[in-house]
């Protein structure tokens, strides 16, 4: 069975021979970089090196997938906010809100943005290489790209004080993610990873999340039969509505206890992905450490062994192929 096989087959629901080993998460690291000769900054903006960054996370670290892009600005940069670049063991960030330039959100001629355009590249170069393993595409959910366009602190006052309001900005994000998604799997990705950080019940209550975040994840998870949700923190309060939007796996930070999320998640049709801990025990720990770590995981009944959340850029490749290892050995 080959890794894009049994990939797909999780996602499908169908049993396999074991777990796929891969990252839905940002997979660039320092040693990777030098490796692939492709940087940041510059590989988040630039085709050719995004693809070189990300294959390698595939050929030399041994991941069973290939993920781009590095960062969650894609779609907040297309839409009018302004980032800062970040440096080669930074990724970009927001440097400014839309709302705090005077503007409101609009979606029209998003797909010409240059952003969007160095990751449509980056897929069909990847894609050229007829690799046997799964391309992953991510990008910024609802309300984490409404908190971008917004700024978080003023989302969340926003969701209690201005209600309707922030409903407008969610909506947009929505739009401008469902148009994005849309393009994305029309040029071959395999596999949508929807990454909602702002979602998380470290930032939104249970019931804000409910009535602000599950309805705009709902229309994208119904995109393609292969998609993810990826939620940070200690996702247990939401699972039950994160298994109800409709995604085909759930990533999931180590603050989730696998086993209690296998039995909240028993008669969900939905993939568990994680939840090796990134920095705790792949950034900081030793191969031995990963390695032990990662078996836990998958004795625990994980379907797809991932990092937790985005690798560190300090992390060792040594440490992702010893959580490869865990999977395959």
């Amino acid at each position: 069975m080959s890794p894009k096989e049994r990939t797909f087959k999780i996602l499908e629901g169908e049993k396999v021979d074991r777990p796929s080993v891969l990252s839905v998460t940002q997979t660039g690291t320092v040693e990777l970089m030098e490796a692939s000769n492709a940087y940041w900054p510059d590989a988040n903006f630039n085709a050719e090196l995004m693809a070189k960054l990300a294959i390698a996370g595939h050929t030399i670290a041994n991941l069973e997938g290939i993920r781009i892009p590095f960062c969650l600005t894609v779609l907040a940069e297309s839409m009018g906010c302004i980032i800062d670049k970040g440096r080669i063991d930074r990724q970009p960030s927001i440097a400014k809100t839309l709302y705090d330039q005077g503007k409101t959100p609009n979606v029209e001629n998003l797909l010409d943005s240059y952003r969007i355009h160095v990751v449509l590249d980056a897929i069909h170069k990847i894609k050229e290489m007829n690799f046997n393993v799964p391309l992953i595409v991510g990008f910024e959910g609802p309300t984490t790209l409404a908190g971008h366009l917004l700024d978080v602190e003023r989302l969340c006052l926003m969701m209690i004080r201005k209600p309707e309001e922030v409903k407008s900005y969610i909506e947009k994000a929505e739009e401008a993610c469902v148009i994005y998604a849309k393009e994305l799997i029309k040029e071959g990705a395999d596999i949508i990873v929807v990454a909602d950080p702002t979602a998380s019940p470290s930032v939104l209550s249970p019931k804000m999340f409910e009535k602000f975040s599950k309805e705009p994840l709902k229309s994208i998870a119904k995109l393609t039969k292969r998609s993810v949700l990826h939620i940070c923190g200690n996702a247990t309060p939401i699972l039950n509505h994160m298994a109800e939007c409709g995604f085909s796996g759930l990533s999931i930070e180590e603050k989730v206890d696998l086993k209690t999320a296998k039995s909240i998640l028993k008669d969900k049709k939905v993939a568990i992905i994680g939840n090796v801990p990134s920095a705790g025990v792949l950034l900081n720990g030793t191969e031995e450490e990963v390695y032990n770590v990662a078996k836990q995981a998958i004795a625990s009944g994980v379907d797809i062994l991932a990092p937790s959340c985005g690798i560190a850029p300090h992390t060792p490749i040594r440490n992702i192929k010893a959580m490869v290892r865990a999977a395959i050995s």
